[in-house]
């Protein structure tokens, strides 16, 4: 059914959960809680783990006619990584879980923090009182993703409050795969006036529409499922906090939605890969400016 999802229970070593994070979105998972503390959209492992200790990693997928059949493939994916191999990874089938149930999980260990000296993200179930010049947004990830924990959601925020206080700011934002819609919030609390915000899960839409309804950023922000090739219009920044392939596969839309003398930032890329972004963006015209890095993560900065 639309509304469940498969768990697989995973056990694996701290040292490895950044990697096995990776492993496991890119063969289409769509989420993890370890050890019943929250996760973002990628999967890297938080400053308190024990990289010697073992977790219990749960790791949920979308329903598939053979449950089996996936962790066969996941085995194979994992056995293709020598490290890995070596740890006989063990996989077990869990329960099914509904959407309802997945969502509370997210609350755990969700408290309110900073992104830079004005921006602040918290919960709905966490008051906060704002001081100074900050900007307060209330955000329920749910079964959509990113809360801001995430390095490659920070990241991404800090290049767009960066490019937000230039002398010649964007005045219009693309933000691609939107999740919760934390990044399109961002980008209007701090001044960016008009943001169109996508993502092909009607689940991850319908949540990031209440997230701003919630925000009144509704006349700033607008939300669509429809895929970035049928999209019309052209943006001064475009933001991608996607997979280092998916990235990779849109650069000919990311070019051709992207105003002359725009801003592209390119997130969700293991540090090991940003060469690989690099070289099938230079056939293109942008010129790169210094990436950024946290954890394993990087996000780049181009500019056409």
């Amino acid at each position: 059914m639309e509304n469940e999802w498969i768990v697989i229970e995973i056990k694996i070593k701290g040292e490895f959960v950044d990697l096995v994070g990776a492993i496991l979105a890119e063969s289409g998972c769509s989420g993890t809680v370890i050890e019943e503390r929250k996760l973002d959209t990628f999967v890297v492992p938080d400053d308190n783990l024990d990289f010697l200790a073992d977790y219990a990693l749960k790791a949920y997928f979308g329903m598939v006619p053979d449950p089996q059949l996936l962790i066969s493939d996941l085995r194979t994916a994992f056995n293709d990584i020598p490290v890995l191999k070596k740890q006989n990874v063990d996989f077990q089938l869990g329960a099914l879980i509904r959407t309802e149930d997945w969502a509370e999980n997210w609350k755990q260990n969700f408290s309110a923090f900073h992104i830079g000296d004005k921006l602040v993200i918290r919960p709905s179930w966490e008051e906060y009182s704002p001081e100074g010049e900050e900007v307060v947004i209330e955000l329920d990830p749910g079964m959509a993703f990113g809360t801001g924990t995430h390095g490659t959601t920070q990241l991404c925020l800090e290049m767009i409050a960066e490019l937000l206080s230039r002398p010649d700011p964007p005045i219009d934002m693309l933000d691609v795969g939107t999740g919760s819609g934390i990044l399109a919030l961002g980008a209007s609390a701090l001044g960016c006036p008009k943001i169109v915000a996508i993502d092909i899960d009607p689940v991850a839409c319908s949540v990031a529409r209440e997230n701003i309804q919630k925000n009144h950023r509704a006349e700033q922000i607008e939300i669509t499922e429809q895929p970035l090739e049928q999209l019309s219009g052209q943006f001064d920044l475009i933001v991608a906090n996607i997979l280092a392939e998916e990235n990779i596969r849109l650069k000919q839309a990311f070019i051709e939605h992207l105003r002359p003398g725009g801003w592209l930032i390119l997130s969700g890329i293991l540090k090991e890969k940003e060469l690989l972004v690099r070289d099938g963006f230079a056939e293109l015209a942008f010129d790169f400016f210094p990436s950024q890095y946290q954890d394993e993560w990087v996000c780049l900065l181009l500019r056409r």
